[in-house]
């Protein structure tokens, strides 16, 4: 390896490790929010899928050929079986 290398490697690693301390909370989080908006989204939609019909099912078959890929997935993330104390904001570690 040469010099160049060398440095341009400790500044990715140096720029990974300031990502780490700073950023990583804000994009985990942000991440986190638009999964939710989404599930949230689907849900209202095509709720009659998993048993809750909450809009008129015109409006959702207009909708179903740009979520079809998606179905499957987000009906085995809603329907899992989840314990009360799963969510982020019970963690230990905050307290």
């Amino acid at each position: 390896m040469n010099i160049s290398a060398k440095w341009n490697a400790l500044r990715r690693a140096a720029g990974e490790f300031l990502y780490g301390m700073t950023g990583y909370e804000f994009a985990h989080e942000a991440m986190r929010m638009r999964q939710e908006t989404g599930t949230m989204l689907m849900l209202m939609t095509f709720g009659e899928l998993v048993g809750l019909p909450v809009f008129p099912p015109y409006y959702s078959l207009r909708l179903l050929p740009y979520v079809a890929p998606e179905i499957g997935s987000w009906k085995r993330q809603v329907l899992r079986e989840r314990h009360p104390l799963e969510k982020e904001e019970f963690d230990l570690i905050e307290m």
